[in-house]
């Protein structure tokens, strides 16, 4: 299965990624900010990871903008 890496981490993003999981994709929501990607982890749990946007751009097959 394909990992799908979303850069931004709002409302959009967030959208994108439950999308894609529920599809059994691993997804990684990728933030500048420390602060987001700590809140993303507990409001995901462990089915996201989070990572700055470098992370995030590493870790994914695809690459989704949601700036």
């Amino acid at each position: 299965m394909k990992k799908i890496g979303i850069i931004g981490s709002g409302q959009v993003g967030k959208s994108l990624a439950k999308g894609f999981l529920s599809f059994q994709y691993e997804v990684m929501i990728g933030s500048r900010s420390e602060e987001k990607q700590q809140h993303l982890a507990k409001e995901f749990g462990n089915t996201v990871q989070t990572g700055d946007f470098g992370e995030t751009a590493a870790f994914g097959d695809i690459l989704v903008l949601a700036v």
